[in-house]
């Protein structure tokens, strides 16, 4: 009688089956109401993955690269599938999963609950939602902007705001449920606008956060909305995003200190509340069309 323990090294994957000694991208952003991932090898895909059932909700797989070929195993039998670019899998985490992956290996994973379905659908005109429906190799031109967007904004030193994450997360997730929820069009989906009264409140509130994050949940609470009736109501009103009409603001509290302060441009990025200076140059740059340093001496000259 042995128990002598298996001297192989065991291999550690991550929370979707991979191997992660194969990955060389692994990010993620926690969003309020959606995890997002970024799993990408450059030596092609892991090969065989299991995933044991749980009641984590659903996981959609965004292909960010073409060339990649999966055998997913259910029950006694098998289905082979490609994808190109932008094509997306749908899938129901409380069943086991087992697949074969094959040739490249680049895609955006959003995981996103049960609970989270409910509440978003509540505020998106669609009623009775209570799942995501399979798929496989679907085209997704609209999810493959907007993931790709949220993954281009994670820049090397520092996470993209909460509010940005808040903001795509719910624009994702109604998509994804009036694309492959279950649910029915409510004929609620006419467009809102805020109150005045909310309308004031929202922006006091973003006022007030200029130099720190706030999410949309906590603005909408304040409106006695739900995160994307607000998200909605609030572009409907402004003609922008709530994220949008923030860095309107802090652009313009950043033009006046450059005006009027003897502070650095370090020193402007921080007190508006930019991710760092070169964050700031960036952003301002992108509106206003030359540099924060730049505009300054020529406004000054």
């Amino acid at each position: 009688m042995s128990n002598a323990l298996d001297p192989r090294p065991t291999q550690k994957t991550d929370s979707f089956g991979c191997s992660l000694h194969k990955l060389d991208c692994d990010q993620r952003i926690q969003g309020a109401s959606i995890d997002f991932f970024r799993k990408h090898s450059r030596a092609g895909s892991p090969g065989h993955v299991t995933m044991p059932e749980s009641g984590r909700g659903f996981l959609v797989g965004l292909s960010a690269a073409g060339g990649h070929r999966r055998r997913i195993f259910k029950g006694p039998g098998s289905s082979v599938h490609d994808f190109a670019e932008n094509t997306v899998y749908v899938r129901d985490l409380s069943d086991p999963y087992a697949a074969d992956l094959e040739g490249s290996f680049d895609f955006i994973l959003l995981e996103i609950s049960k609970a989270t379905l409910s509440q978003l659908a509540d505020g998106s005109g669609t009623a009775a939602v209570t799942r995501l429906c399979e798929a496989a190799g679907q085209h997704d031109p609209v999810l493959a902007g907007l993931s790709k967007a949220l993954f281009s904004s994670l820049g090397q030193d520092c996470q993209p705001s909460a509010l940005f994450v808040d903001q795509m997360s719910v624009a994702i997730g109604v998509h994804l449920i009036r694309q492959y929820g279950d649910g029915r069009e409510t004929g609620s989906n006419r467009r809102r606008t805020l109150s005045r009264r909310a309308e004031i409140r929202a922006k006091e509130l973003l006022r007030s956060r200029l130099q720190a994050d706030l999410s949309i949940a906590d603005i909408a609470a304040q409106c006695n909305l739900s995160p994307s009736a607000f998200l909605r109501a609030f572009r409907e009103t402004a003609g922008v995003t709530p994220h949008q009409w923030l860095m309107q603001q802090r652009l313009d509290q950043a033009r006046a200190l450059l005006l009027n302060s003897a502070l650095s441009i370090a020193e402007i990025s921080a007190a508006c509340g930019f991710a760092d200076q070169a964050h700031f140059t960036r952003v301002f740059s992108a509106s206003i069309g030359t540099p924060p340093a730049t505009w300054r001496r020529m406004m000054r000259s």
